[in-house]
């Protein structure tokens, strides 16, 4: 009991203070550190700090220029603020190439509207003059279908009925004779033909109004005469029957022609072309058609008044012409 006891002190708290201990000696033992109040307040200092952390001046090159302000090693020219790279300095004095302009990519600029406007304006009348063209197309259509329900228009015929050589002469312009077959030299025409013309109306409901008639005959491209008949009037139903006379005097052809018409004359058989001409316009009550013009060919044979069987028609054939 007159002992002394020792408290007891528990082994992690021994640990903990002998590390403590420890820590410090081995400080003070390598880097022995003295510091100072004022020159720790300094550093602390908010100038002092805002000048660690935000340099005011860039840090100068590290490595040599080549004469022309490039780097020997980067190629790049540190002279200019825009410091774009440039090939490598090959020699003093060389000077890069321009820089090509910047290329644009994306979406093309928007159009104003104002354009836009005056484009949708033009879309617009364009689809209002092909929408009442097409409108009146129809509207023509309808009527001319109308039309030809009721009234069933029918194409007015024509056909040569008679042909009468008064006088067909071929003689040579030097006033020499020649025999059947032999060239006419400067050969001379003198012709006298009338035509019987039939022109009938076939429609039921729709009468005709004639404006102009011409009738021409031609011998191998030769003309035989020429004959122009005045416009009238002809009801439905109507047959009319016109008479044309051709004639022409001392016309001059060709001695091929001269040549053939004297042969064809011997033979007591020529071959002419009559056309018909007529300008007409159907009539439907009060109401007339603009005129057209209708073209008709006849291939007549004739035989002349010096034949045994006298001057008459032998032959014809007749068939539209539309030009």
């Amino acid at each position: 009991m007159g002992d002394k006891v020792h408290p007891v002190t528990p082994e992690s708290d021994l640990n903990a203070s002998e590390e403590i201990s420890t820590d410090h000696t081995m400080t003070d033992r390598v880097h022995p550190v003295t510091i100072n109040s004022d020159h720790y307040e300094d550093i602390l200092s908010p100038s002092s700090l805002a000048d660690s952390f935000h340099p005011t001046a860039p840090p100068a090159p590290y490595e040599p220029l080549s004469p022309s302000g490039r780097s020997d090693t980067t190629g790049y020219s540190q002279a200019t603020s825009n410091f774009q790279p440039l090939k490598a300095y090959t020699a003093p004095g060389y000077l890069s190439p321009p820089r090509p302009p910047p290329t644009v990519v994306g979406r093309p600029p928007l159009q104003s509207p104002a354009h836009k406007r005056g484009r949708n304006a033009c879309f617009c009348c364009l689809i209002v003059f092909l929408s009442i063209f097409l409108l009146l197309i129809l509207a023509v259509g309808t009527a001319a279908l109308v039309l030809w329900l009721v009234y069933h228009p029918k194409i007015p015929h024509y056909s040569v009925e008679d042909a009468q050589v008064i006088k067909l002469k071929v003689t040579s312009g030097n006033g020499d004779s020649s025999n059947v077959g032999q060239p006419i030299q400067n050969p001379i025409l003198n012709t006298d033909i009338l035509l019987t013309i039939q022109a009938q109306n076939p429609n039921h409901k729709i009468g005709i109004s004639y404006s102009q008639i011409s009738i021409d005959g031609t011998y191998q491209g030769a003309s035989v005469g020429q004959c122009n008949i005045p416009g009238f009037y002809q009801a439905v139903d109507n047959t009319t029957t016109l008479s044309a006379r051709l004639n022409v005097t001392n016309s001059q052809l060709t001695d091929s022609q001269g040549t053939a018409l004297q042969t064809d004359i011997s033979n007591n058989d020529i071959g002419l072309l009559g056309r018909v001409d007529v300008k007409v316009g159907m009539k439907i009550g009060s109401w007339t058609t603009p005129h057209v013009w209708i073209h008709v060919e006849c291939n007549i044979q004739v035989s002349p008044p010096t034949s045994p069987q006298g001057a008459k028609l032998l032959s014809k054939s007749c068939h539209w012409k539309w030009k």
